[in-house]
């Protein structure tokens, strides 16, 4: 199968509130390991690294929630017995 590349645009004139919305949800404050730290993605960086976490973290969350519907418990009727 071919790779997929998804393109979100954003309008020109709504970057700057778009921008505001999606920082103040995900701020962009991850730092490098340097002295002194210094930001490790600039704003256009960080949301699609946001993104991209996004998706990988719901592909998997999707994945457990089919295989938990999936899972069955094994039915043992001698497990407990009334004296």
């Amino acid at each position: 199968m071919a790779d997929k590349v998804i393109t979100i645009t954003v309008p020109d004139d709504k970057v700057a509130i778009a921008l505001q919305g999606f920082l103040a949800i995900y701020p962009n404050n991850e730092m490098t390991e340097d002295v002194p730290p210094v930001q490790k993605y600039n704003n256009s960086q960080w949301v699609s690294e946001q993104m991209r976490r996004l998706l990988v973290r719901d592909v998997r969350r999707g994945l457990q929630m089919i295989a938990n519907q999936a899972a069955a418990v094994a039915e043992d009727d001698d497990l407990a017995m009334v004296s």
